[in-house]
C-alpha cells in the first residue's frame, strides 16, 4: 500500500508587535569618559515598559525614591542603560542612543529611503 504524503499546513509565523516609541527625550547627555552618548526620558513605568526600550531581564527599581538600576554594557546588551526612581515616582531613563535607534523602525526606513533615493546630490557623490 502506498501512502500519500500529508499535507502539512505552513507555520505561519506572526511578527513580533512592533514597540511603540512614544517616549520624547527632555535631554541628552554625553561622556566622553566612557565614549557613550545617551537620551534622557522622564515618564511614568507604564509608559517606559510599553516603550520596548527597556529589555525585558532588567529589574525595575523599587518604589522608594532615589532607587536604582545600572545596566552597564554587556553581550546580552551592549548598550548603558540607567533607571532612577524619582521622587514623584516616575522614572528616569537614561539610555544609550544607538539603542533606540535600533528600535525605531520608522527612522531606520526613513534613512534607508534616503539613502537608495539615487536622485539626491549626496548619494550621487556630487559636490555640494
Amino acid at each position: 500500500m502506498k501512502a500519500k504524503p500529508r499535507r502539512v499546513r505552513p507555520l505561519i509565523v506572526k511578527p513580533l508587535p512592533q514597540a511603540t516609541l512614544p517616549l520624547v527625550p527632555i535631554s541628552r547627555w554625553r561622556s566622553d569618559a566612557i565614549g557613550v552618548t545617551a537620551y534622557v526620558y522622564e515618564e511614568s513605568e507604564a509608559a517606559i515598559r510599553q516603550s520596548g526600550l527597556v529589555p525585558a531581564w532588567v529589574g525595575y527599581p523599587s518604589e522608594r525614591p532615589g532607587a536604582g538600576v545600572a545596566v552597564p554594557a554587556h553581550h546580552f546588551f551592549p548598550n548603558y542603560l540607567k533607571l532612577l526612581r524619582l521622587h514623584s515616582g516616575r522614572l528616569r531613563l537614561v539610555i544609550d542612543v544607538r539603542a533606540v535607534l535600533r528600535e525605531d523602525t520608522s527612522f531606520q526606513s526613513f534613512v534607508g529611503g534616503l539613502l537608495a533615493d539615487a536622485q539626491l546630490s549626496l548619494v550621487k557623490g556630487e559636490s555640494i
